[in-house]
């Protein structure tokens, strides 16, 4: 028997003690549990696994015995040694869990004692029994878990970096995208800013220069002398092509560019511009082959004017037409008298009425008024039928200019257009002729005197008192 055997049968053989003193420091379970260490031969230096098979020595002993009684009968219920160490293994797992608790008197239930049989085994088990090769295979079960763990822990930290590494170029590339976004972001309002700036300048200047087009800040009048820059405000226009001022500034030079146009198409009916900054020049002749239309620009001032010079040239027209009429009829009157050498009192007499009715004849009446309500009750002028059938009153006869200048200012105010009107006698007051204005339709305009060119209506605000 060597000497670390003889020396632990030795231990063994000694009675086991324990102390009172240290007794007194513990509660009952622990004193029991002490108690029971003590028996076992559990000693101070002796790690948990040590203490474990003191502890359980006989069911130790007892199945390393059955295992190799029957090894050799090949029962299917052998055990190997893993699944003895695995046991071991949850066992010492069960004992250190179970440490951590106080034990109750209940829970500790003395030791069976061992019978006949098994003492006999007792020599026979401690002479086969090496608990050193057991220690070495339990040690070399840790240092495979403990590598294990350690492996494990190696994985877990080497995943560790590689997600934080990872989350480090997650971070660096948010943080690049973002500082792109910025710059980019405040390159674009630079250029916002910037294009901006030049579309307000540019919009500053077209503005300008069509302001300088009229005469008043109203924009009812426009100066002729600016016509030639509509083309400098086109190219204006087409820098503002794509912002947002571009329609606005575009319905503006759409408008200026119709005015102009109707404008310049009036004057060029004249033998010199009759429009001049918005106002009509009276004394603006029309051409022979002057040709006048109704022109309508939206522009209600200019619309105005531009019908005071078509009304202007249309009664030149009819003037010169009616003048012409006059010289032929007095000329072939003159070739009459030239051929009768006599003639009497009463002749001479019915010659000069009918030269009085041929003048009248020529004066242009308009529309008829046949089968159209003419309002007659309207009148400022109550109707004479006695006078309007004294047709061959002088006081009928116009003077001269006066229906023509008449029917100009009616057709520049939109009262009439060109000779699409009614004009009937009404009465004689004081040697003059009145005469009614009708609509087409027989509406009533105003009654005039045909000798002094007044006339007036019923609208609010006029005399209430004719020139008579």
């Amino acid at each position: 028997m060597s000497k670390k055997r003889r020396n632990r049968h030795k231990k063994e053989g000694q009675e086991p003690q324990f102390d009172f003193d240290e007794a007194k420091e513990l509660t009952v379970g622990q004193a029991i549990r002490k108690n029971e260490e003590v028996e076992a031969g559990v000693l101070p230096e002796d790690s948990i696994l040590d203490k474990y098979v003191k502890q359980h020595r006989d069911e130790i002993e007892a199945d390393k015995f059955a295992t190799r009684q029957y090894k050799k009968e090949e029962l299917v219920e052998t055990q190997s040694l893993d699944d003895l160490i695995q046991e071991m293994r949850e066992a010492v797992e069960e004992s250190e869990a179970s440490s951590e608790e106080v034990p109750s008197s209940e829970d500790i239930l003395p030791p069976l004692p061992l019978d006949d049989e098994e003492q006999g085994l007792d020599p026979l088990l401690l002479e086969d029994e090496n608990p050193t090769e057991m220690t070495e295979e339990v040690e070399e079960e840790q240092n495979l878990s403990r590598l294990e763990q350690e492996d494990s822990e190696k994985k877990s930290k080497k995943g560790f970096v590689l997600t934080a590494l990872a989350l480090v170029s997650v971070i660096i590339c948010v943080s690049a995208y973002y500082v792109y976004r910025q710059v980019n972001r405040s390159t674009k309002e630079i250029q916002t800013s910037q294009s901006t700036t030049n579309t307000q300048a540019e919009v500053e200047e077209f503005n300008n220069l069509y302001d300088a087009f009229y005469t008043d800040s109203n924009k009812t009048a426009l100066k002729n002398s600016q016509f030639d820059k509509l083309s400098q405000l086109k190219t204006l226009l087409d820098k503002l092509e794509g912002s947002r001022e571009h329609t606005l500034a575009k319905s503006k030079y759409d408008s200026l560019a119709t005015q102009i146009k109707a404008i310049q198409d009036v004057n060029a009916q004249f033998e010199k511009p009759a429009i001049v900054d918005g106002v009509l020049d009276t004394n603006a002749k029309a051409k022979s082959d002057a040709k006048f239309t109704d022109i309508k620009t939206g522009n209600t001032e200019l619309d105005k004017v531009l019908d005071k010079a078509i009304s202007l040239g249309k009664s030149q027209q009819t003037s010169t037409s009616s003048s012409s009429s006059s010289e032929t009829s007095s000329s072939s009157t003159s070739q009459t008298s030239s051929n009768t050498t006599s003639e009497t009192s009463p002749s001479s007499s019915n010659a000069a009425s009918n030269e009085t009715r041929s003048s009248r004849s020529k004066v242009n009446m308009g529309l008829s008024s046949a089968g159209v309500a003419v309002q007659r009750s309207a009148s400022r002028v109550a109707y004479n039928q006695s006078a309007i059938d004294d047709s061959n009153n002088s006081a009928w006869d116009f003077a001269d200019g006066v229906l023509e200048q008449i029917l100009a200012t009616s057709r520049s105010r939109g009262y009439i257009t060109g000779d699409q009107y009614i004009l009937e006698r009404v009465n004689i007051v004081n040697s003059n002729g009145y005469y009614n204005l009708y609509k087409p339709d027989g509406t009533y305009l105003f009654t005039l005197n045909c000798k002094t060119g007044y006339f007036v209506g019923n609208g609010a605000g006029h005399a209430d008192d004719l020139d008579y």
